[in-house]
């Protein structure tokens, strides 16, 4: 290792290196690109080629079981059961029949055949912000609720005498527990509200069973794929875990094509005047915003040696998905933000047999929650960034609101 890498000194869960990781991440690819992180006991991978080619390593589990400092969550918890049934857990033949079921209605043609649906929920919570003025949580009243009503119709769950936010605030609550080293407390309300949701998934469940309707869990209740099926253990767990991953991922996403928009005005203008360039501005916005210094993790199920670095059977690597987003051997001037750039290939989603199931999902709620912005948000709107507040996650921070001036309507 050479003397420049080795005075790499930095926390992972330090504020500068969470609100700004890209300094941190251009050093690592040109000096070290597969960097040991000795307060955690981990290699982070910051180059694109690196990262691309150890998703689909075989030598890498995401099975977090397989972790040296691994420990073991308490019986019966969601935890537990994620751990030892989730799609991680898996063996290759299992994974793909319960991929395959899962991900049927999400494929391109299936959510295209939903684009409609989701396009009606967007308009809904678009509408009232229409001529408002003054200051608006774009967070709160905008991008939080839609993804829980896109995926609560698609699976068919709702939350009897919970309104929308609450209904996604709960959600969220779930999936940050599986953000990078997350406290305690962050655990137990996962647990917590995972308990809450799971209970309406099985209440859903109870009443397809009476009288199946067009949705997820109605399928799910009669899919089969040769002898394997999914039973109402594995519907509840699978189902909580898309409401708690599709609402967090994609109303913070949406959050993150706004604010980006904003910052960026001229684009912004672009695309207001012409939105044939929307998808490809979303593509953008997934390379350009998306990510902190972590990103996936998997684990070593044996020593072996990469780039040089001898990696211990047990240890976490972790593949940093802003680090690929901001490689200049893939994307050039990759700090700049280009909506000609429509950039290929990018890793946000991961890649190989673990590619995120919702991601055709995600990309048409994110372009249909740009679409009908552009109508609403005002010339000359601006994020308030002093005002954002973030809630701490391990090597994340996560928004908790977002401030933007509409200006007073002159």
């Amino acid at each position: 290792m050479s003397s420049a890498a080795e005075s790499l000194d930095f926390q992972l869960d330090s504020p500068e290196v969470k609100n700004n990781p890209y300094p941190v991440l251009r050093r690592l690819r040109e000096e070290d690109p597969v960097h040991y992180v000795e307060q955690m006991d981990c290699w982070l991978v910051s180059r694109y080629k690196d990262i691309y080619d150890l998703y689909t390593d075989p030598r890498l589990t995401g099975d977090r079981r397989k972790w040296e400092y691994y420990q073991q969550p308490a019986a019966g918890s969601f935890f537990r059961w994620v751990d030892d049934h989730g799609l991680m857990a898996l063996d290759k033949k299992t994974h793909t029949m319960q991929r395959r079921l899962i991900g049927s209605g999400l494929t391109p043609s299936g959510v295209r055949s939903i684009e409609q649906k989701i396009r009606d929920v967007v308009d809904h919570f678009a509408k009232p912000l229409h001529g408002r003025t003054g200051v608006v949580d774009i967070m709160k009243e905008y991008t939080t609720p839609i993804p829980i009503v896109v995926v609560g119709s698609i699976t068919g769950v709702t939350a009897p005498g919970v309104d929308d936010t609450q209904f996604s605030e709960l959600a969220q609550a779930v999936i940050r527990g599986f953000f990078g080293m997350v406290s305690p407390e962050v655990l137990a309300r996962s647990e917590r509200n995972y308990v809450q949701l799971s209970q309406w998934v099985k209440d859903t469940i109870r009443a397809r069973r009476e009288k199946p309707e067009d949705d997820l869990i109605s399928y799910l209740i009669a899919a089969k794929d040769g002898d394997f099926f999914l039973d109402d253990e594995g519907i509840v767990a699978q189902v909580s875990s898309m409401l708690a991953a599709g609402t967090e991922t994609t109303s913070s996403g949406g959050v993150t094509c706004l604010i980006t928009l904003l910052d960026h005005p001229e684009a912004l203008e672009r695309v207001r005047a012409d939105r044939s360039l929307i998808p490809q501005t979303v593509n953008e916005v997934l390379r350009y915003g998306f990510g902190g210094i972590g990103g996936s993790q998997r684990f070593a199920l044996e020593d072996f040696e990469y780039q040089g670095r001898k990696i211990r059977k047990g240890q976490l690597v972790i593949l940093s998905s802003a680090g690929a987003s901001h490689d200049p051997e893939v994307y050039a001037d990759p700090d700049v933000f280009d909506i000609d750039r429509n950039p290929q290939g990018i890793l946000t989603f991961g890649l190989g047999p673990h590619y995120c199931l919702g991601a055709n999902l995600a990309r048409a709620e994110l372009g249909n929650i740009v679409d009908a912005a552009l109508d609403f948000l005002p010339r000359g709107a601006r994020v308030l960034h002093d005002q954002i507040e973030t809630e701490a996650l391990g090597m994340f921070d996560r928004k908790v609101n977002c401030p933007i001036d509409f200006g007073d309507g002159s």
